[in-house]
C-alpha cells in the first residue's frame, strides 16, 4: 500500500483492506469542518464496495454525505470546492486491481500535516449520524463557460477507456460545438490499459480522423491523438497552455519533468514559470504559494487551471 498525499493505493484485498479504508476515512472525517463530503468512485470493479464503506463511515461520524456515483475525478474536485470536502474512490492510471482512496479539503488535495491526521485514523469527537444524498454536479455548465463555443463544429473521437469519462467527456465535448463519436466505453470490453500515456492507442489513433482524445480510468490525465499520431504528454500541456495564455494567464507553475519548450512559450509570452518537484500535489502547493493561476504535468498530460480546479482536469483541458 501506498500512501501519501496524493492518496491511499494498493491491490484491494491483497495490501488494501476495508479496514484500511475505515481507519482513513475515520481520520479523513476530523478534517471536515462543515459536516459534508462529497464522494464519487472510478469504473473499478472494487469500486462500489469501498464506496459503501466510505459513505458508512462518515455517516457513523456524523458527515452529511453527497454521493455522486461513479465521476471523473475533476468533478468530484469541483464538487468538493462547493462542499468543502470530498473523497474519490480512485487509483487513477494504475492498474485495474488497485484501488484507493484521494482526499480533498478546501477545493484541493490534503497537506503533509492533514496526512498525519488522516493516518491516525482516530475520530476526535462523534455527533449524531449524518445523512446521504444523490448529489448531482454543474461541472459541465461551470466548463462550458470556461471554454466558450466552438466557431464551427469539430469532429472529435472520445476513448473512454472503460473510466468514469463515459459520463462528462462526451457531453461536455458536444456543449461546446464537437460532433463527437466514443470508443471503448465499457470497462470489460475495453481494448486497452489504464494509463493512456503508456498505452498505443492503437484504436483511437485508427479510428481518428482529425483530433482523439483517450482518458485514463478517473480523467484527471488525457492524451491527444492529431491526425492519426499519438502525441506526447507534454502537447496536451502545452495547449492547455496556449489557452491559458490567450485567458490573459500568466503565473505558472510546471513540474521539472515537464517540456522546457512550454516554459519558453510561457516566457516567450509575457509569463512567468516556477519549477516544482514532480507529482500533482507539489505542483498545486507552489500554485498556492506563489498565487499561480495555472500549472501541469508534462509526464502525464496534466494541466491545471487553479479559477476552475485545483488539481489534474482532463475533462477541462479536452475542451480548452
Amino acid at each position: 500500500m501506498k500512501i501519501s498525499i496524493s492518496g491511499v493505493r494498493g491491490v484491494y484485498g491483497k495490501n488494501f483492506f476495508p479496514k484500511d479504508v475505515i481507519k482513513f476515512c475515520d481520520g479523513f472525517s476530523n478534517l471536515i469542518k462543515n459536516g459534508k463530503c462529497v464522494i464519487g468512485r472510478d469504473t473499478r470493479t472494487t469500486g462500489e464496495m469501498i464506496e459503501k464503506l466510505v459513505s458508512a463511515t462518515l455517516l457513523e461520524r456524523g458527515i452529511d454525505v453527497h454521493n455522486l456515483g461513479i465521476a471523473p475525478t475533476p468533478v468530484v474536485f469541483r464538487k468538493a470546492k462547493e462542499i468543502g470536502a470530498g473523497i474519490i474512490i480512485t487509483s487513477s492510471h494504475n492498474p485495474l486491481e488497485w484501488n484507493g482512496l484521494k482526499f480533498i479539503i478546501d477545493g484541493r488535495g490534503i497537506t503533509l500535516d492533514e496526512l498525519e491526521i488522516v493516518k491516525n485514523g482516530k475520530n476526535l469527537k462523534r455527533s449524531a449520524i449524518g445523512k446521504e444524498f444523490i448529489s448531482e454536479s454543474n461541472y459541465i455548465s461551470d466548463a462550458v463557460n470556461i471554454i466558450g463555443k466552438l466557431n464551427k463544429t469539430q469532429q472529435v473521437t472520445v476513448d473512454i477507456g472503460g473510466g468514469a469519462a463515459k459520463t462528462v467527456a462526451p457531453k461536455l465535448l458536444h456543449e461546446i460545438g464537437c460532433q463527437v463519436e466514443t470508443i471503448n466505453d465499457e470497462l470489460d470490453k475495453c481494448s486497452r490499459g489504464p494509463d493512456p500515456t503508456a498505452d498505443e492507442l492503437v484504436d483511437l489513433v485508427s479510428k481518428t480522423k482529425n483530433l482523439g482524445f483517450a482518458f485514463d480510468l478517473d480523467s484527471d490525465r488525457v492524451i491527444l491523438v492529431i491526425n492519426g499520431k499519438k502525441k506526447s504528454s507534454d502537447i496536451t500541456l502545452g495547449l492547455g497552455v496556449v489557452k491559458a495564455i490567450k485567458l490573459g494567464i500568466k503565473k505558472f507553475v510546471l513540474s521539472l519533468d515537464s517540456s522546457l519548450a512550454v516554459e519558453k512559450y510561457i516566457i516567450k509570452h509575457g509569463g512567468q514559470v516556477w519549477r516544482s518537484k514532480v507529482g500533482e500535489a507539489n505542483v498545486i502547493q507552489m500554485m498556492i504559494e506563489n498565487n499561480a493561476e495555472a500549472g501541469g504535468e508534462g509526464s502525464s498530460g496534466g494541466f491545471i487551471l487553479k479559477e476552475f480546479n485545483m488539481c489534474r482536469d482532463g475533462l477541462l483541458t479536452s475542451g480548452l
